[in-house]
């Protein structure tokens, strides 16, 4: 259960996005991570993490 939990959150962590211009917080689908998408609140582009 424990292991299954670390990797749920190491996974979340990994598809959260900061907006570089509103400072929000999103969740990006898994499909989208390598990409950029705009951002829910302010519209502005996310570009992907490195």
């Amino acid at each position: 259960m424990i292991l299954t939990l670390g990797f749920a959150v190491g996974r979340m962590l990994h598809l959260k996005r900061t907006c570089p211009k509103c400072k929000r917080h999103q969740v990006v689908p898994h499909e989208k991570k390598h990409q950029t998408v705009r951002c829910k609140y302010c519209k502005a582009d996310i570009p992907p993490k490195k």
